[in-house]
């Protein structure tokens, strides 16, 4: 195995990873690289500008899948008996269309890329955000981007958060956690 692909290791770490993880997990889980000033900026001007159009996109998205679950629930739910197509059709539609581009920049990401910290309270406020009965939550990618994926998995898991087993990882789009298992006080 080519070592050159392994993330390195911080000192006082072992090899094991949060969530049970291997140590050597590819380029896939760095952080990405910290963008220039200037790109950033336009970046941001970009966000500005595709803002409206993206949302009057999303409503489209949104009022065509409604459209279509429609039609497709009384065709397959009265001719071929099937529940609720509707809704899988528009999960899958959904899933599919990235609710917030990775070039996106906001003002707050412009001030503070490159910053640790940054990153690390995004996560934590979403994490501690979560509702107490709710089992799994999703990470995106713009939430870890100054400290890469294994970097959110290592400050999901001492708030009781792990990589999700039922989803495959897609550590350059999203996160899938679920709650980690409680450990016994005794």
């Amino acid at each position: 195995m080519n070592s050159s692909f392994a993330p390195p290791l911080r000192p006082g770490r072992s090899p094991s990873r949060p969530g049970g993880l291997p140590p050597h997990l590819g380029r896939a889980w760095d952080p990405k690289p910290n963008r220039s000033r200037p790109v950033l900026i336009l970046c941001h001007i970009g966000t500005l500008i595709h803002f409206p159009v993206h949302v009057v996109m999303w409503l489209a998205v949104f009022a065509l899948v409604i459209a279509l679950s429609l039609v497709g629930e009384f065709v397959f739910a009265v001719l071929f008996f099937l529940e609720k197509p509707a809704l899988d059709l528009l999960e899958r539609t959904l899933d599919r269309i990235p609710f917030r581009p990775k070039w996106w920049a906001t003002w707050s990401e412009v001030r503070h890329e490159g910053d640790p910290g940054f990153a690390r309270a995004r996560i934590e406020k979403a994490l501690n955000g979560q509702k107490p009965e709710s089992g799994s939550a999703r990470l995106r990618a713009y939430r870890y981007r100054g400290i890469g994926p294994l970097g959110a998995l290592e400050i999901a898991a001492p708030l009781g958060w792990q990589l999700s087993d039922g989803r495959t990882a897609r550590p350059r789009t999203e996160l899938n956690l679920r709650r980690a298992p409680a450990r016994g006080t005794g």
